[in-house]
């Protein structure tokens, strides 16, 4: 198997290209741009560290690691407290993605505050594949964990809860596993309160699975790449759905509601 390589996005960033469907990690519009957009912004983390909060992380699918240096920019310069549990299954990704952090010949071309977090990012996962919880920064803890997504997910405590989930797997034609019912009900379950996931598919049967586990379902908009991705929460906002395709994928949660032995939501 050829190894993975490295592809330029539009602003600057580079991300991973998988060396057997060729898939890449992220939006090629722009890495950073996506994990800032779509999974920063939809977890409102923002908000949430501004006001002193510990927000608790789960990141599923860590390489090339845009989406956790994104999350490290802005815990590192507010006052709350973040708390990551990040999720990878490839090591060679993970090698793949500890080399872009120490070739140079993009960093003059993305954005400063990109390339710091991406590099600090790299030093705090170099080693740290034991699931221990490190203190990564002031602000920051962090435990990583290796091995398939749903088995990991499964292992933990049953009565951990996160407040927010980045869900960047490879899309449902070519990891179809990371996008099963049984699993996509797996993480909504693990939402706290108010808690949110944040994915860059507009699949119906993962919005269906979402929707028959409880989540509320929206639409990010086109501003976060890849046509915009999908926001959920557990009882807070999100960007309302048209009504006939609310309606059509409520019909389904329904279909899969009953196919996973679940109890309806109404």
């Amino acid at each position: 198997m050829s190894e993975w390589r490295s592809l330029l996005t539009g602003d600057g960033c580079p991300t991973l290209v998988h060396p057997r469907h060729g898939e890449p990690c992220h939006d090629t519009r722009g890495a950073w741009a996506e994990a800032l957009e779509l999974h920063v912004a939809g977890c409102d983390l923002p908000r949430r560290l501004l006001r002193g909060e510990r927000v608790r992380l789960l990141d599923v699918g860590t390489a090339p690691g845009w989406n956790l240096a994104a999350a490290w920019s802005l815990a590192t310069r507010l006052p709350g407290l973040l708390e990551v549990t990040t999720v990878e299954r490839s090591k060679e990704a993970l090698a793949a993605a500890a080399a872009l952090a120490e070739e140079g010949s993009w960093q003059a071309g993305a954005p400063g505050e990109a390339v710091r977090s991406f590099r600090a990012v790299q030093r705090s996962l170099q080693g740290a594949w034991d699931g221990a919880w490190r203190a990564a920064h002031g602000r920051v803890r962090m435990r990583c964990l290796l091995g398939e997504a749903a088995e990991v997910v499964g292992s933990l405590d049953a009565e951990e809860r996160f407040d927010a989930v980045f869900l960047d797997a490879f899309s449902p034609q070519v990891d179809p596993g990371a996008w099963e019912a049984g699993f996509l009900g797996a993480l909504a379950d693990r939402l706290a309160e108010g808690g949110r996931l944040t994915t860059y598919t507009l699949s119906h049967p993962v919005r269906a699975a979402l929707l028959a586990r409880g989540l509320g379902v929206g639409w990010a908009g086109a501003r976060s790449g890849r046509r915009g991705g999908t926001w959920a929460s557990r009882g807070g906002w999100v960007p309302p759905l048209e009504e006939r395709l609310r309606a059509r994928l409520e019909r389904r949660s329904a279909r899969v509601a009953r196919a996973q032995g679940w109890a309806t939501t109404g």
